[in-house]
């Protein structure tokens, strides 16, 4: 085909396109849409500031249905300067041929009048000069083509007819260039704020995000977190309910569909090991009466497994049941209420390098799972003085553990630390974390407890020891009468079964073995049952 001039072709279109992409009309260099919701309720959130971090060129405020859109400009920003040596543009036949001042590395990108780039190349020039084959499924919409070498830029428009491709001179003065920056970053990081919810970030993954779901955590009322707690204790409110079974203890407890889930350890003196078991009930005043299912019914669930935990993992909307067998075993469900619907249990490592660290005689017992937005964490103790932390990323729970390290140590001395830690975030704060952990004090058994900026932060003294303790002998009261001395292993019930373990601190009950002072003897035969503490 003849080559032509841009000027001699269907100028006054380009010319219009010329004017808006100067004038950052409606164009854009990344765009990013959605809907922001409440994450608690899943409402969509409306009146929700959404801007660009460190910048504040772009914002907008979501709609009535949750929904926003933001797109950055792109500017044409004139810098004058005299371009050497001679330099030429042709296309032919969809191929394009450079003549450049000088031999190097040249680089070409086609983009629209939206200043969304279509189509881009680089080549190395010899004797000044270069050919490229444009892909013949270029698009038509290319309205300039912008060539840099070194620090010149040229800008030419671009025109598309029955014959093909016809390229323009480099628009401005003679002699000068226009060169083409961005108003705002690549994929920047995106803001969202609103009174009553915690400001949210997210970074932009491509230049083009549709159909985002952004959820904005509520600010909760915090209470503030007590200098002293004191609790009153109900009597035994779960009990044996087989002969050959010991005790039931090490409960974990969660609330689903109107119901309270209880699954513990039974010492089952039939098969002289720990195991499992599980009952429901609606209100407290029924517990006692609440008939058991014993996991070792269930297929995969005989032999030693104790020490549960039961929790929602929201990532893959799955419950999880982990316990100790010794190293941790693991079983999932979308229906905790039923026993027999546990997914075959697995191991968290098969190679059980959690014994690794561990310097009790048992190894490693007691685990706990608490997650943050990045990081899924497993603390553990082994009746050593320690309490032990390893952790994987929330993408690959329940794989990807590590070797653990010693979060909290007192080794050897075990009247702080012992076994049975469980750890909460801090409703109401941003990064508070409450670690509670059985020691083997000088009243009984009895929680001491810290507190840490993060999880993995250290851990600050807040109610630790006999003398004042987290929960023990010295800050409980017996209502009908003390049933205990042992105020031992538990868990604090949530209002949220999630992974993030929020602990409302005001408006604590926590689920607790305990056993008759008079009783003694082989540990395996204690008579460990169930009550309630409430904070008073």
């Amino acid at each position: 085909m003849n080559v032509k001039q841009f000027g001699r072709i269907n100028n006054h279109a380009f010319t219009a396109c010329a004017i808006l992409l100067a004038a950052s009309i409606n164009a854009y260099s990344w765009s990013v849409s959605g809907t922001v919701k409440n994450k608690s309720s899943g409402a969509a959130l409306s009146g929700v500031a959404v801007s660009v971090k460190d910048s504040s060129a772009y914002s907008t405020t979501t709609d009535a249905d949750g929904k926003f859109k933001l797109e950055s400009a792109v500017g044409v920003v004139k810098s004058r300067y005299v371009v050497t040596g001679s330099y030429s543009l042709r296309v032919n036949n969809n191929e394009i041929s450079i003549t450049v001042p000088q031999n190097g590395k040249v680089e070409l990108a086609m983009f629209n009048c939206n200043g969304r780039t279509v189509w881009s190349s680089k080549v190395n020039t010899t004797d000044k000069s270069a050919k490229l084959q444009l892909p013949s499924t270029l698009s038509h919409t290319a309205a300039y083509l912008q060539v840099k070498q070194a620090n010149t830029t040229t800008i030419h428009s671009l025109a598309w007819t029955s014959d093909g491709l016809h390229i323009g001179p480099s628009s401005g003065a003679p002699q000068s260039i226009n060169q083409v920056t961005a108003a705002a970053m690549a994929n920047p990081t995106l803001e969202f704020k609103k009174t009553d919810f915690r400001d949210t970030s997210i970074a932009m993954t491509s230049e083009t995000m549709t159909d985002l779901t952004v959820l904005m955590k509520p600010v909760e009322v915090a209470c503030k977190i007590p200098d002293n707690i004191k609790w009153t204790s109900s009597g035994i409110i779960v009990d044996v309910k087989a002969n050959n079974i010991a005790s039931v203890k090490d409960p974990t407890i969660q609330k689903y569909n109107g119901k309270y889930l209880i699954y513990a350890t039974v010492y089952n003196k039939s098969t002289n090991q720990f195991e499992m078991e599980y009952i429901e009930f609606t209100d407290f005043s029924q517990a006692k009466n609440a008939q058991p299912v014993y996991m070792n019914t269930v297929p995969g669930f005989s032999g030693y497994k104790c020490a549960p935990q039961l929790f929602y993992f929201e990532p893959q909307k799955l419950w999880y049941l982990i316990w100790q067998q010794q190293a941790p075993g693991y079983s999932t469900t979308t229906t905790p209420d039923k026993p027999n619907s546990w997914s075959s249990p697995k191991l968290l490592n098969p190679n059980e390098w959690i014994n690794n660290p561990v310097k009790g005689k048992y190894g490693a017992i007691d685990y706990w799972i608490i997650a943050d937005d990045n990081n899924v964490y497993l603390f553990m103790s082994g009746d050593d003085g320690n309490v032990y932390r390893t952790k994987t990323s929330v993408a690959n729970f329940p794989n990807g553990f590590g070797t653990p390290v010693i979060a909290k140590g007192f080794y050897p001395n075990t009247d702080l630390i012992f076994e049975g830690s469980s750890h909460y975030k801090i409703k109401g704060t941003d990064n508070t974390y409450l670690h509670v952990v059985e020691g083997q004090g000088s009243t009984g058994r009895v929680f001491s407890a810290w507190k840490s900026e993060g999880i993995e932060g250290a851990w600050q003294e807040y109610l630790v020891g006999s003398n004042k303790p987290f929960a023990g002998k010295n800050n409980v009261t017996f209502t009908d009468g003390a049933w205990t001395n042992d105020i031992s292993h538990g868990e604090i019930i949530r209002d949220n079964p999630n992974q993030y373990m929020e602990l409302d601190m005001c408006n604590m009950r926590f689920l607790y073995q305990g056993r008759s002072p008079s009783s003694g003897g082989d540990y395996n035969l204690l008579p460990y049952k169930l009550g309630l503490l409430t904070q008073q």
